[in-house]
């Protein structure tokens, strides 16, 4: 069986998954989780977060595992530089509602292809370093076809995103991201990464397989089942 490890995306942290960790466990597979510098139980400060420490944070779990992870990346682009910097140490990428930009760009790039109503909900910390989404804006754009019980929670887990990641150029190469298997999880209901801007990542970039989820932003919330699916059916195709 698989080994997954899932990197949580903005304003979230490893508990995020913990609906997606007990199916991919009860199928027999290995999930590990963590928490981004600036997240859940890490303390960095948020002027200290980077893109390059999201990668060193990922990268570092990967090679404490005894096998080859398939990492599972939600909304941020934070998988690809590990594939970057260590494309031998994974079997596989599979992005979820995934962020992409073209090579040389940067995650901040993309905001323009959000919805301005999405965006209108952003709150700032006054030197505008971080950003997070208000309630109203989370039940909305990001929550809207999650049970209200799991919304209310994932709202009290929420903190705030340190924005020197997203204003990170990513620089992704044909012969390292390139190497290694890609895979695409769409959802069609997205308010936050709009279909049209996941399909133009796809349009864009190779994935060996694209599947597609008739969800909002957050799957593992609204769908862990039908996710759930999505992950074994790739890592059958690892094996």
């Amino acid at each position: 069986m698989a080994t997954f490890l899932l990197v949580h995306g903005s304003f979230l942290d490893g508990r995020c998954w913990l609906c997606l960790v007990e199916r991919l466990e009860r199928a027999g597979h290995r999930a590990v989780t963590l928490d981004l510098p600036g997240h859940g139980s890490d303390r960095t400060p948020s002027e200290r977060v980077t893109m390059d420490g999201y990668r060193d944070a990922i990268a570092r779990v990967v090679t404490s595992l005894d096998e080859p992870p398939i990492l599972v990346g939600h909304s941020m682009g934070t998988i690809a530089p590990v594939a970057e910097s260590a494309p031998q140490s994974m079997a596989a990428l599979v992005f979820v509602a995934g962020l992409l930009p073209p090579t040389g760009s940067s995650l901040s790039d993309t905001l323009p292809e959000f919805d301005p109503a999405y965006l209108a909900h952003a709150v700032w910390t006054p030197d505008r370093r971080s950003v997070r989404i208000a309630p109203e804006g989370a039940r909305e754009f990001l929550y809207s076809e999650c049970p209200p019980d799991v919304t209310e929670q994932a709202i009290e887990r929420m903190g705030w995103e340190p924005i020197g990641p997203y204003e990170t150029p990513l620089h992704l190469s044909d012969q390292r991201f390139g190497s290694v298997a890609r895979y695409y999880i769409a959802t069609t209901k997205d308010k936050v990464v709009l279909p049209a801007l996941q399909q133009s990542i796809q349009a864009r970039v190779r994935f060996d397989r694209v599947f597609s989820l008739a969800t909002g932003h957050a799957p593992f919330f609204s769908a862990p089942d039908q996710l759930a699916s999505c992950l074994e059916s790739i890592a059958a195709e690892r094996r």
